[in-house]
């Protein structure tokens, strides 16, 4: 699964922009007003997505659909609308056992005919692996809002992962040694079993493999801070906040400032 790819396809659907909260605080302003006559036609949840160029083929055909997940699994959404205008606003937002976790504002692309979508699908990367929502097992909701009201409550549990599920991980990455994603999610994998010497190498590999990508450094920060070298853990975290040119910065500068102030908070 190229997470990366996920999210390359969020960026064509033009993710406008990213609001973040921490578990137990709702969000602010969340929520756009809806366009007239878009409808939320369904909501899917899967593992993955099917590789290659899908745009022009039809609707982006999810793979193992499901809404049960483990906390090694980097869940994905797949939010198909009709009748949409070009730059229909909407909100998908995810909500955990504590609370929202965040939430991220997107608009349909602009047609050169000016003629609404007959049917459009977004899809996002739910991100709880590797950040402080990992450990929120148990029901979990990601809805769908337009004008601060939910349209579609689509619910899923996220369970303990064993630890046989490396063994799994370790196979894609085998395959792809070049995946930083999968790097990364191997090393958040390895963390969340705090087998921390294999967590940091692997999380290390994916910053070399991709050094410009917060989440990867945030994860990396979380594991340095819990074995207590404070100056390499800030060190990370400062690194995602200067990195920009994802569309999830909003929700990865929240962390990675939150990961900062409960280390100088402690110090």
């Amino acid at each position: 699964m190229r997470y990366r790819m996920v999210q390359a396809l969020v960026t064509v659907a033009a993710l406008a922009g990213a609001v973040a909260a921490g578990p137990g605080t709702l969000p602010p302003a969340l929520g756009q007003p809806a366009a007239p006559g878009m409808h939320v036609a369904s909501v899917v949840l899967a593992h993955g997505v099917k590789q290659g160029n899908v745009f022009g083929e039809g609707d982006l055909t999810p793979i193992d659909p499901g809404t049960s997940f483990v906390t090694t699994d980097v869940p994905q959404a797949f939010v198909k609308v009709t009748a949409a205008p070009g730059d229909a606003p909407l909100t998908m937002r995810l909500v955990g056992p504590a609370g929202v976790g965040y939430g991220v504002d997107v608009r349909t692309p602009k047609r050169r005919d000016g003629k609404p979508w007959q049917s459009f699908q977004f899809v996002a990367p739910l991100y709880i692996l590797g950040t402080d929502l990992e450990s929120a097992t148990g029901t979990w909701h990601f809805q769908v809002l337009t004008n601060n009201q939910v349209q579609n409550d689509t619910l899923f549990q996220w369970q303990p992962a064993q630890a046989s599920a490396l063994l799994d991980i370790k196979h894609a990455v085998d395959a792809a040694p070049l995946q930083a994603d999968l790097h990364w999610r191997y090393g958040a994998a390895f963390a969340l079993f705090n087998q921390t010497e294999p967590a940091i190498r692997e999380l290390n590999n994916a910053i070399r493999l991709d050094p410009k990508y917060a989440l990867y450094h945030i994860t990396l920060g979380r594991v340095y801070a819990r074995e207590g070298n404070k100056s390499a853990a800030i060190n990370e975290f400062q690194a995602a906040l200067g990195i920009h040119g994802s569309f999830y910065d909003p929700v990865f500068q929240s962390w990675a400032q939150e990961n900062l102030n409960r280390l100088k908070a402690a110090q």
